[in-house]
């Protein structure tokens, strides 16, 4: 799908208030300061452009534009404080909508659910463990909200530990979707089950190298990115145990 092009149009009370042709003439007025010069550039006649921003104008709850008086140039027109960030919204929109449209190809991304497509197109992050999910359950242990995570393929909800000014600023509740992530130095790995160890998982060595191991929960694609020292005593294939300390997973979720 090249040369893909996506015009975007916003209206307000149901009237056309912006589209490219008008963000390029608001563009110009930026650069140049002067709407006759703006309309040159912007290839549209002075009528056309002034119709174009008087009907804007009408629209907008608030000013676009404001002259500019005195200067070395006389004076002209200059975007308001409201313009410039419409402005940065259009541009922010055009990069979301390219990145909606991209997922589109990418079969592993589901659609129905808006954490996980704006996660997988828009979020980077330094965290190589990162999975979605639905809370489960909270409870309160030694002044921690404790959140049970299910994550499709694990036998067990993975359980995070946050305060409670986070839980509550995260308006967490039963089925809502979240996104957990961990850096691989916290994903530890043992070759026997630790006593009274929360979030233990029996993995397999699906990979190795120098400086980090791929685990991948049997039977499933879930696979588990740990960080390690000595790698001579590893070996792939070999079915260990990882676990993660509930403190050191990071819980985000969208309004």
């Amino acid at each position: 799908m090249k040369n893909t092009e996506i015009l975007l149009s916003i209206k307000l009370q149901q009237m056309l208030f912006i589209d490219p042709k008008r963000v390029r003439l608001l563009k110009e007025i930026e650069q140049c300061g002067s709407i006759n010069q703006a309309a040159k550039n912007a290839k549209v006649s002075y009528k056309s452009a002034w119709d174009h921003l008087e009907a804007m104008n009408k629209l907008s709850p608030c000013p676009l534009l404001e002259r500019n008086t005195g200067g070395k140039n006389g004076g002209g027109t200059i975007l308001t404080h409201y313009a410039k960030r419409l402005l940065q919204l259009y541009d922010l929109l055009e990069k979301t909508q390219d990145h909606a449209f991209k997922i589109l190809q990418d079969e592993s991304v589901p659609l129905d659910s808006l954490l996980t497509a704006t996660a997988r197109f828009s979020l980077q992050s330094s965290a190589r463990n990162q999975f979605f999910g639905k809370v489960a359950c909270q409870r309160m242990m030694d002044s921690r909200c404790i959140v049970d995570v299910n994550i499709e393929g694990l036998p067990m909800p993975l359980q995070v530990s946050i305060t409670t000014k986070s839980a509550s600023r995260l308006k967490l509740m039963t089925e809502k979707e979240v996104m957990l992530m961990f850096k691989a130095p916290w994903v530890k790995m043992t070759k026997q089950p630790l006593e009274k160890q929360t979030n233990q998982f029996p993995v397999s060595i699906k990979s190795i190298n120098e400086e980090e191991a791929i685990l991948v929960f049997d039977g499933t694609k879930i696979e588990f990115c740990a960080a390690i020292t000595q790698p001579d005593q590893w070996q792939i294939n070999q079915q260990i145990w990882l676990h993660i300390d509930p403190e050191q997973i990071i819980l985000a979720t969208l309004e």
